[in-house]
């Protein structure tokens, strides 16, 4: 599905006149469809960690505290996929990211050890003890890109032609616009809200590989 067929079929739902075009119109409805597919997918991946926006990075370290940016080192970076941070080359991991307490603690009580920690601040990625130069870091993280706008990789974080499509489940977007646009309205979407919620749980149940669970141990 596209973002005018999600539209579509929202509208329909709705009951309000079917776009034949939604980005660039003037027409109200067009533009409040529009505002509330965004809103749905930015949402959508605020809220939980869907498998199809996690990547993997490899970084290779630099001789320093401050091993650059993270809009550099992964351009799409949203948030880390937690204890997933491994130096591949001594085999060690990366402890954190600590907070900002935890983090003066460390830099006030340790210069240096085996034990590797980082953080971000100021969107720069912090390693202490600083490591060598040339060292193999590998870690998993959930991507900001959900808006497919050419070839078959999401690669922008909102839609901005009617024919984008997304990495992200169309039926969830298309409830979360039907909700999303009764609301706006003024119109009672307590209904559709709570088959939204409902169809989001059932998704994230879903959505990956699951961990078998043995009550018997």
């Amino acid at each position: 599905m596209s973002l005018l067929t999600i539209c579509q079929d929202a509208a329909n739902e709705i009951g309000v006149p079917s776009p034949s075009t939604v980005v660039g119109s003037t027409d109200t409805t067009n533009i409040q469809l529009l505002a509330a597919a965004n809103r749905e997918g930015k949402n959508l991946v605020a809220g939980y960690d869907w498998q199809t926006l996690i990547k993997e990075e490899a970084h290779t370290t630099l001789a320093a505290e401050s091993q650059g940016d993270m809009s550099t080192i992964a351009t799409d970076f949203l948030r880390f996929s937690n204890d997933t941070m491994w130096n591949r080359t001594t085999d060690r991991k990366y402890y954190g990211p600590l907070n900002n307490a935890q983090w003066q603690r460390l830099k006030a009580s340790v210069s240096s050890g085996i034990t590797n920690y980082f953080r971000i601040r100021g969107n720069a990625l912090l390693f202490h003890p600083a490591p060598p130069a040339g060292e193999s870091v590998f870690f998993e993280y959930i991507g900001k890109n959900w808006v497919i706008t050419s070839g078959s990789t999401a690669n922008a974080t909102s839609f901005a032609a009617d024919a984008n499509t997304t990495v992200l489940d169309e039926d969830l977007i298309t409830l979360g616009v039907i909700w999303r646009f009764l609301k706006q309205k003024g119109l009672p979407y307590e209904n559709q809200l709570q088959e939204y919620t409902l169809k989001v749980f059932e998704k994230q149940a879903k959505d990956g590989a699951k961990p078998i669970l043995r009550m018997s141990g």
